[in-house]
C-alpha cells in the first residue's frame, strides 16, 4: 500500500470550522463524562442549569436555525414558497385533531417524529461528508446500514428495555417491544460492524484514501448514542449526549450555508445568528411553561401572569400551536440535507 492520502477532506465549511461545530460536539459530552464522573454518578436529573443550557439554549433554539435556511432567504423562500406555507398549515390541522383525539396520540407521534428527525440528521451529514467519494452501490449500502445501525439499534434497545424509565417528551410516549427480540437486534448491530471495519480497510488499501470527518461522524455517532441510550441511565446524561450532538451541528450546518457575511461582520452575524434563536426560544419555552407545565416558573416571571391552561378543548389547539415550530422543523429537516449531486457522485 502507497502513502496514505489525508489531502482533499470534503469539509463542509473547512476543517477548523467542521471539527469544533459538527464533530467535536458527538465527543465533547463524552470528555465531560470521562473528566466529572463522580458528579455525574450522583446527578442523574436535568436540573435548572443544564435545562437552560441543553434544552432552552441548544435543543428548543436549533430548531429555530431553520428560519434563517428557509424562511429568511428570499431566494430559498420563493423557491419553495409552496410547501414553506402549507407544511405549518397542515402540520396545526394534523396536530389538533390529532390531540382531540388523545393527548397522549399527539404526544407518541412528535416524539416519533423528533426520533425521525434526529435519526436522519446522521443520515444527512454522512451523504454530506461522502459527497465526493467515487462509490459503488455496495460502498453506499454498507455507509448507510452502518449511520443507521449506529442510532436504530439505541433507539430499539430502548423500546425493548428503557420505554418505562426514559421519555422523549412525556412518560410513556416510546412504546415498549418484546425483549427477546433484543438478543437478535445486538448480534446484527455487532456485524454490520464489523463488516463496515473490514469494507473501510479494503477501500483505504485500494485507494490510499481515508475520509477523516465521515469516520469521525460515524465513530461519534455510535458512542453518543450508545452511551447515552445504553450504557448510563440518568436522564441528565442523555440529554447532553443526545442534545449537544444534534443541535449544535445542526445550528453550525445552518448557519455556514445561510450566512453571507463578509470576514469583518462574522462576529455581527454569529451574535445576530445566537442572539435570534435563543430569543425566540425562551419566549417559545415562556409560554410552555405559563400556559402548559409550570416546571420553572423562577426563569419565566414574565410569563407568570399568564393562566395556566387545563380545558381539553383549548389544550388540543394550544399545544400543537406552541409545537409547530419543532413540527415544522423536523418535516423541513429532510430538505436540509439536499446537494446538487456532482458527477463524481454516480454510481460506477
Amino acid at each position: 500500500m502507497k502513502n496514505l492520502s489525508l489531502s482533499f477532506q470534503p469539509w463542509l465549511s473547512n476543517r477548523r470550522n467542521d471539527l469544533l461545530f459538527i464533530l467535536a460536539p458527538l465527543f465533547l459530552p463524552i470528555f465531560f463524562l470521562l473528566l466529572f464522573p463522580s458528579y455525574f454518578r450522583s446527578t442523574s436529573e436535568v436540573t435548572t442549569f443544564w435545562w437552560v443550557v441543553l434544552v432552552l439554549s441548544i435543543d428548543v433554539a436549533h430548531v429555530y436555525s431553520t428560519l434563517f435556511r428557509f424562511y429568511w432567504e428570499k431566494e430559498t423562500f420563493e423557491k419553495n414558497k409552496g410547501r414553506l406555507i402549507w407544511i405549518p398549515i397542515m402540520s396545526l390541522i394534523g396536530g389538533v385533531i390529532l390531540h382531540f383525539i388523545g393527548a397522549m396520540a399527539f404526544w407518541r407521534t412528535l416524539a416519533y417524529l423528533a426520533v425521525f428527525h434526529f435519526v436522519r440528521q446522521q443520515y444527512g451529514f454522512l451523504r454530506l461528508y461522502t459527497r465526493k467519494e467515487l462509490k459503488t452501490k455496495f460502498r453506499v449500502t454498507i455507509d448507510n446500514l452502518v449511520i443507521y445501525n449506529a442510532t436504530l439499534y439505541p433507539m430499539l434497545y430502548w423500546h425493548f428495555y428503557r420505554s418505562k424509565d426514559l421519555h422523549w417528551f412525556v412518560e410513556g410516549d416510546l412504546i415498549s417491544l418484546p425483549s427477546q427480540l433484543g438478543f437478535i437486534c445486538t448480534w446484527t448491530y455487532w456485524i454490520i460492524i464489523v463488516i463496515y471495519v473490514f469494507t473501510e480497510i479494503y477501500h483505504i488499501r485500494r485507494t490510499n484514501k481515508f475520509n477523516i470527518p465521515k469516520n469521525l461522524l460515524i465513530v461519534g455517532t455510535y458512542l453518543s448514542w450508545h452511551l447515552g441510550i445504553i450504557t448510563f441511565k440518568g436522564d441528565l446524561i442523555f440529554t447532553m449526549l443526545n442534545v449537544i450532538a444534534h443541535g449544535v451541528p445542526y445550528m453550525a450546518l445552518v448557519y455556514f450555508r445561510s450566512s453571507k457575511s463578509k470576514i469583518d461582520t462574522v462576529w455581527k452575524s454569529t451574535l445576530l445568528f445566537i442572539g435570534t434563536i435563543i430569543t425566540l426560544s425562551y419566549f417559545e419555552e415562556g409560554l410552555w411553561d405559563s400556559l402548559i407545565w409550570r416546571d420553572h416558573e423562577e426563569l419565566f416571571s414574565i410569563f407568570n401572569s399568564l393562566p395556566q391552561v387545563s380545558n381539553h378543548w383549548m389544550l388540543s389547539v394550544l399545544v400543537p400551536l406552541l409545537a409547530l415550530p419543532q413540527i415544522t422543523h423536523y418535516i423541513l429537516d429532510g430538505f436540509i440535507w439536499r446537494i446538487s449531486k456532482p458527477k463524481e457522485l454516480n454510481y460506477k
